[in-house]
């Protein structure tokens, strides 16, 4: 079974002004199976990511919602790609290496819109995004574990992650410098060195 992180929530009136512009925005009364996923969701990262069938395969970083910071949020990146993409579909989360997951508006099926090939600002280019689920559950439920970090996760690592400097790596790393002829390090000085503090 997946589980979600959230990555920002809001109040629930907010959320429910925020649906609204949605809808207006992308012309729809209803998103049934999305609209419940978003409120519940919001901004928020999955614990199987990991998508592969034929010839497709990504990994979701994640899935959009409502925020404050644009990258976030799922009103400003249908402006961003608009006219990027069929009409009838609208992001729904971000795909490592700047592609998309997108939904249609009617029928709910989820495509995978590739940035090198599936871009219609680029010219001449029609190519229709790939489907990869016929409904947001159903693809969710076919999601795996990512076989690699996606750059979401090492950016996280990087910003909120530390290296844990023990006595003996401390004596190890010195033992390597003073091979290479140069003076060892503090315990203090490796932390710092390591963790960029």
């Amino acid at each position: 079974m997946n589980t979600f992180r959230i990555l920002e929530s809001l109040p629930s009136n907010v959320m429910m002004e925020k649906m609204s512009e949605l809808k207006r925005i992308i012309g729809v009364d209803s998103l049934f199976v999305f609209e419940e996923f978003i409120l519940t969701n919001n901004v928020c990262m999955s614990r199987l990511n990991h998508y592969k069938k034929k010839s497709v395969e990504f990994s979701i970083d994640y899935f959009l919602g409502f925020s404050s910071k644009k990258n976030y949020d799922i009103i400003h990146t249908i402006g961003v790609y608009e006219g990027r993409m069929p009409d009838e579909l609208f992001p729904i989360a971000i795909v490592d290496g700047g592609d998309l997951l997108c939904m249609h508006k009617n029928t709910g099926c989820i495509y995978y819109w590739f940035h090198e090939e599936d871009d219609w600002g680029l010219e001449g280019n029609q190519k229709y995004p790939a489907q990869v689920g016929t409904d947001l559950n159903s693809f969710i439920d076919n999601l795996t574990t990512s076989p690699q970090p996606t750059q979401e996760e090492i950016r996280q690592v990087m910003k909120h992650g530390s290296v844990t400097i023990t006595p003996k790596a401390v004596e190890l790393k010195n033992n390597q410098r003073k091979a290479e002829g140069l003076p060892p390090l503090s315990f203090e000085e490796w932390d710092k060195l390591l963790n960029n503090r």
